[in-house]
């Protein structure tokens, strides 16, 4: 082929009518670690600036060090991993507020970059995939739980790396063992997500859902009249998706995955049954009661964000009683940003009219996304409940506003984009004195940010 012909081939439409992306995979790859590595320098600054545990880390930090003392996996609640890798934190960089929260801080980068994966995969345009990881990092929520020692930020990025895997591998169309290869890698992160917190199989099963909708219209032989470059679904033109190939991705490779983080576990008790008992404690306890707690919040509430969660709240060298400008206070609250949080959800409704009355595969990812893990929660047989277990959903709203900006309309709006993205920086500097203990704030400033009453 000539030069010509290669200049002409980069410049036409991918199979299926995906636009090319218009840098190399090397230059990609570049722009990712420039992405974790800033979010890494961004999450690290100032991350001991509370010295002491604080929220749930008061719960982790113990774990950790009773797991590197003797062993033994305690919080039995939940699964290892999360566990296992808040332990490791502490061993490699000590058993003080960095060692405690550092590989928090390096998957919370680990996340935005995996986002930026997987909004590539979505939209298969550079600018756009930053655009929506740009959103993403002004949400508020990744911010805050990537300077914590809590098992969500390691879900979050789990989930969102299969995420990415997966959308690449549906996307896939020339080659079979890449499509499997893709597949399979993402199963594992699922596996792994689930082993951070049980909630991991909420988006496994989300996947599944997808798998299994594609391989019912195949069976059926479906077709559409007027078939769409964005279709979510075409026959044959997925290759991974067979049904060995999807059996192997997305229920055996999430389950070996799962499996493996017991061994430490397993090898301690000198038995597999180890395995089988830990799930049974983990259904104890989570079909047990749960006592009140002052920052509870139910399922159905959590797309008004009436109740975030207080994490930290202390003043700087007195008490409540002497809170002012000249005693301010340290604060860290799960506040979603509402210039992002609000329209993220208009734009999540918008995801899923694409999906049905267009059949837009990017559409159907990111609405499944959203509420396989979100709608679960309607059933949770605990009931106790907070709205840090929405934040998985919220990092949909990044790449659910880029749809709505980029493919809602003849041609992508990327003037009202970059202007949008401008107040949701500004929104995310606003609140960040709410958000990182490491800007004490006194009481005016407190009231301009916290505007509900149930938001304090």
């Amino acid at each position: 082929m000539t030069a010509a012909a290669n200049e002409t081939a980069a410049a036409a439409p991918a199979p299926g009518g995906v636009r090319r992306v218009v840098l190399s995979w090397i230059g990609l790859t570049l722009v990712g670690v420039v992405i974790f590595v800033g979010a890494l320098a961004l999450f690290r600054w100032g991350l001991d600036a509370t010295h002491e545990v604080y929220f749930d880390e008061t719960w982790y930090v113990p774990a950790a060090r009773t797991l590197l003392k003797t062993g033994e996996m305690t919080r039995q609640e939940h699964p290892p991993l999360a566990k296992l890798l808040i332990a490791a934190s502490v061993a490699m960089f000590g058993d003080n507020p960095i060692g405690w929260r550092m590989l928090s801080c390096v998957f919370g980068a680990a996340t935005l970059a995996a986002m930026f994966a997987w909004s590539l995969a979505l939209t298969r345009d550079a600018r756009q995939a930053l655009w929506a990881t740009a959103a993403t990092l002004c949400d508020g929520v990744l911010y805050v739980q990537s300077r914590i020692a809590m098992l969500d930020i390691f879900l979050m990025a789990f989930g969102t790396a299969a995420l990415a895997l997966f959308t690449f591998s549906l996307k896939e169309r020339t080659s079979p063992r890449r499509a499997f290869a893709l597949a399979t890698a993402s199963g594992v992160c699922l596996g792994l997500a689930s082993a951070c917190k049980l909630s991991g199989v909420f988006l496994w099963a989300g996947i599944v859902a997808i798998c299994a909708l594609i391989g019912l219209m195949r069976l059926w032989r479906a077709r559409f009249d007027e078939p769409s470059e964005h279709d979510f679904y075409a026959s044959a033109e997925w290759p991974a998706m067979t049904l060995g190939g999807a059996a192997i991705a997305f229920a055996v490779a999430p389950a070996v995955a799962y499996f493996l983080t017991y061994l430490p576990q397993v090898i301690r008790a000198g038995t597999v049954v180890e395995f089988f008992a830990g799930q049974k404690r983990m259904i104890d306890i989570m079909t047990g009661t749960s006592a009140s707690h002052p920052y509870a919040s139910l399922w159905y509430l959590w797309p008004a964000m009436t109740r975030p969660v207080w994490c930290l709240f202390q003043v700087v060298g007195g008490t409540a009683a002497t809170w002012s400008a000249q005693h301010p206070a340290q604060s860290i609250v799960g506040l979603a940003n509402p210039f992002v949080f609000y329209p993220g959800e208009a734009a999540l409704i918008y995801c899923g009219w694409l999906w049905i009355s267009r059949r837009d595969v990017d559409g159907m990812i990111v609405a499944v996304a959203f509420f396989s893990q979100y709608l679960p929660w309607a059933v949770n047989p605990k009931g106790l409940e907070f709205f840090y277990y929405y934040f998985p959903s919220i990092l949909c709203l990044g790449p659910a506003l880029a749809l709505a900006f980029f493919r809602g309309g003849l041609k992508p709006r990327y003037g009202p984009a970059v202007g949008f993205l401008i107040v949701v920086a500004l929104g995310f500097a606003f609140f960040m004195p709410v958000l990182s203990a490491q800007f004490p704030i006194d009481p005016d400033d407190f009231s301009a940010r916290i505007w509900f009453a149930g938001w304090r």
